[in-house]
């Protein structure tokens, strides 16, 4: 198949466009202007045939040069974080480009049209459980509102009949591939610099982003109709998670608990600050109160249609650390959109990037 694809030279979306390569498809792959020369271009180019077009997301004419002559899309672009001064620029990409690529793609016939999505946007779920029918919601960030925007407009097409599919990534962990890593590994930055970490009672769930690639590259098979699959992966319990980042780091790291409503309460006061300073990286209210719930996805429909099962994201942890410490490692690159992320734990807002 020809597949146009936004938002693939970020970390998530690096693994997948490799994972299509590798599965034969050919590419066409949408990069902001002036990030047609990223390392990971020339790396993914080894794979498979790779068509780059620089252009603006937003303009209508780079979006129709995206689509023409293609046979399906995968929409994984959108600006990630907690920071509401990024606020236009989310309903930008996040919410009205979303809307525009699906629209015009089920227009012009394309099939199947996949939306990454985010369990941001079904958070918190009316049973405890998020589902692939979990109602949106009003979110308490931008991110979360217009990540809820993009998914209202996919689930209306769904409703007249489109091949619109959509993804649910959560927590996304493991080895980059040629990209930045992911948000959740840098924020642990800060317990790699000083061994030490918050300890908390929650949890999150998480997933390898290689099983993302593959749940993507299962999705590219024509005339199976409209479907939402949740990416939730395997619920991994914070102090698990700190001990994995030991593992990785080949260190021990100093554990501070802390209780949960003065966790929250830090997030509080960071979302007032981040409206004030200029925070890139920041713990959210939303990110605290998703942490502490510790709610579980409920991933049984996409791993029983596609065929699949999740591989350990404590092991991936473990990998993408070693890989960072290695002195081979891929460069850390500057980011175009800088997310906003929790300084000292793994982010409750995946990336889409």
């Amino acid at each position: 198949m020809q597949i146009a694809v936004t938002g693939g030279t970020g970390y998530l979306g690096a693994h997948t466009v490799k994972a299509l390569l590798e599965a034969g498809h050919s590419v066409r792959l949408l990069v902001a202007p002036g990030c047609g020369s990223e390392p990971v271009i020339p790396k993914l180019r080894e794979l498979g045939t790779l068509e780059v077009l620089d252009g603006d997301i937003r303009d209508a004419d780079v979006v129709g040069r995206l689509l023409d002559g293609c046979d399906s899309v995968l929409h994984a672009a959108g600006v990630v974080g907690t920071n509401d001064r990024l606020e236009k620029l989310m309903w930008d990409i996040n919410a009205h480009a979303t809307e525009a690529i699906l629209t015009r793609a089920v227009a012009a016939g394309l099939d199947p049209v996949v939306s990454v999505s985010s369990y941001s946007a079904l958070f918190p779920p009316p049973n405890g459980v998020i589902g692939p029918d979990s109602p949106t919601v009003p979110g308490r960030s931008a991110y979360a509102r217009t990540k809820a925007y993009g998914e209202r407009v996919a689930r209306r097409l769904q409703d007249e009949g489109a091949p619109v599919v959509v993804t649910y990534p959560s927590s996304v962990v493991g080895p980059a591939f040629w990209t930045v890593p992911g948000v959740t590994e840098r924020g642990w930055a800060p317990i790699v610099q000083y061994r030490v970490a918050p300890v908390v009672r929650g949890g999150m769930a998480m997933v390898d982003v290689r099983d993302i690639g593959r749940v993507h590259e299962a999705l590219m098979r024509p005339g199976r109709g409209p479907h939402r699959y949740l990416c939730g992966g395997i619920m991994v319990g914070f102090d698990e998670m700190i001990s994995a980042v030991e593992v990785g780091l080949g260190a021990s790291v100093r554990r501070i608990r802390v209780a949960p409503s003065v966790f929250k309460g830090i997030g509080r006061v960071s979302d007032l600050a981040s409206k004030l300073l200029p925070l890139p990286e920041s713990l959210s209210y939303e990110a605290a109160w998703l942490l502490t719930s510790a709610t579980p996805t409920d991933d049984s429909a996409t791993l029983a249609d596609l065929g699949l099962q999740w591989r350990s994201p404590v092991d991936a942890i473990v990998e993408s650390l070693r890989a960072g410490l290695a002195p081979t490692a891929p460069p850390v690159l500057p980011q175009v959109l800088p997310p906003a992320i929790p300084p000292v734990l793994p982010p409750a807002i995946p990336p889409n990037v």
